[in-house]
């Protein structure tokens, strides 16, 4: 390919580099909220190798707010429970199964293999008219400019250049990310630097491995059993001080590991791989009309099984961001709570994360639940709450919402969408005037009269009214018609301030 050969020009909304999970699901919601969106990776496809095993309810939200969840449901193994074991091989702590229905309307942690994951998002992106994939396409630059952004790829089939113009960009891109590096972002680092032997496989009947995944203590090399999905099995090991890690991945090597539980006659090593574990979390989520997301904008240990969730909670909390500013006159400013929402959240996962990896040489019962509850596991303790952004902190917001069903059975985001929910008790909703109610159902908000489970939740918090979150956060409870009402405004001017200010 010539030097001179022009760059192919492409234009979209938002232009998301790396299609992994978070970028893929990312892109759908783009495309789903009526943007145009350009996504580039290097890869021609799915990675097909085994990453993130761990997926919760929240999730399932995201896939259900994109009609995905019952789509992906069959690749799912429900979580059947957790036990940590020590030193001697006695249990100290365990963690129940998930309920088959939780909180969020769905059970609170499943089992996944990643590239069947992927491979949901992906169908549906590429059934979708407003996405262009540009696979095989390595993104040497990132710049802003006047009118937003600019992205420099090349076409690895025939080393042509491409232009992305879009008024955003979201950097998905891992690790590495190139999008981090062009932003001058660096890693703040919570100091956990870790190698772990990872090596998966499948299994037949006769292997005799835990029924649900297992916690070894150990003072020097701990172990971490991971029960998958069907005959798929991790076994995960700490590297010992000054191992040879390449060693350490050659077959007969990790067939010496594993000799304990299984051996070739049962099983088939399906890959075995190095992962180091690591602490980290951006410095700064933006530059411009560039952001951040997932790995590019953090790394989590995955002792809590947090790491996916960690990035699809990105992406639900920016793509609504982006769909507003883009299409329904919300300021620029917007923005700059998503990352400092998303910084502290992640913080709080990550540092808990690395505590609880800490606890595998030698746990004990206390510890194990307490670090469990700080995540509002399983019913115990509180979830963690988002950093200062778009939320009345005065009044509840800033947690995790529950998913309530309406008295006829439906969850709560199959009737508002991927909106702002206004769920009022039937009283409150009665004392609405004609020209509030008109105000309210012309805005931002889906008016949900609250019934059947969401009635009682609400009876429950002692309030008469939760806005709900397009990415299911609370950005307030209330326990009066007047403080409704004032929320309503508030949220109104932060959203539209123009629209806001024409409307009183």
């Amino acid at each position: 390919m010539s030097a001179e050969t022009p760059a192919r020009i492409v234009e979209a909304d938002v232009a998301v580099i790396g299609l992994g999970p978070v970028g893929a699901l990312i892109s759908n919601l783009l495309a789903h909220s009526g943007l145009t969106v350009v996504a580039l990776d290097r890869e021609p496809d799915i990675m097909q190798v085994p990453r993130g095993v761990g997926i919760d309810g929240e999730i399932m939200r995201a896939m259900q707010s994109l009609g995905l969840a019952h789509e992906l449901e069959p690749f799912l193994k429900v979580f059947r429970g957790a036990q940590y074991l020590d030193a001697e091989g006695a249990v100290v702590a365990t963690r129940p199964p998930a309920n088959p229905e939780g909180e969020q309307g769905w059970p609170d942690r499943y089992n996944v293999h990643q590239p069947e994951f992927e491979a949901v998002l992906r169908t549906a992106l590429r059934k979708d008219p407003r996405v262009t994939e540009l696979v095989q396409h390595e993104v040497t630059d990132v710049t802003n400019t006047a009118a937003g952004v600019q992205v420099t790829a090349t076409d690895l089939r025939d080393g042509s250049p491409v232009v992305v113009s879009a008024r955003y960009a979201v950097g998905s891109d891992g690790g590495r990310s190139i999008t981090r590096r062009a932003i001058g972002a660096t890693y703040e680092d919570y100091g956990l630097n870790q190698p772990w032997i990872v090596a998966d496989f499948v299994v037949t009947e006769d292997a005799d491995v835990p029924p649900i995944n297992t916690h070894y203590a150990d003072p020097v090399s701990p172990a971490i059993y991971i029960h998958v999905v069907r005959d798929i099995r991790r076994f995960e090991f700490r590297a010992r001080p000054d191992e040879d890690l390449e060693a350490a991945i050659a077959p007969e090597n990790i067939w010496q590991r594993v000799s304990r539980w299984i051996s070739p006659a049962d099983a088939t090593l399906v890959r075995g791989a190095v992962y180091t574990h690591r602490s980290l979390v951006v410095d700064a989520w933006r530059q411009g009309n560039i952001l951040l997301a997932g790995d590019a904008a953090h790394q989590t240990p995955p002792f809590l099984g947090q790491g996916l969730c960690t990035g699809v909670r990105d992406a639900m909390s920016l793509a609504w961001r982006l769909r507003d500013v883009l299409h329904r006159g919300a300021p620029d400013a917007l923005l700059d709570s998503y990352g400092a929402e998303r910084s502290a959240h992640a913080r709080h996962f990550i540092t808990t994360a690395t505590e609880l990896g800490s606890q595998l040489t030698k746990p004990t019962k206390e510890a194990i639940d307490s670090l469990n509850s700080r995540i509002g596991r399983e019913g115990r303790g509180t979830t963690p709450r988002l950093g200062p952004g778009l939320f009345d902190d005065a009044n509840g917001g800033g947690y995790r919402a529950p998913q309530p069903r309406t008295a006829e059975g439906r969850l709560l985001d199959d009737v508002v969408g991927y909106e702002f929910a206004l769920l009022l008790d039937a009283e409150a909703a009665a004392g609405l005037t004609a020209d509030e109610r008109a105000r309210i159902e012309s805005g931002p908000l889906r008016l949900v009269v609250a019934d059947g489970p969401g009635a009682a939740w609400l009876a429950d918090q002692q309030t008469i009214a939760a806005i709900v979150r397009p990415d299911r956060y609370l950005y307030g409870v209330y326990r009066g018609l007047d403080e409704v009402r004032d929320a309503v405004r508030a949220l109104e001017e932060s959203l539209a301030p123009q629209a806001a200010v024409a409307a009183s």
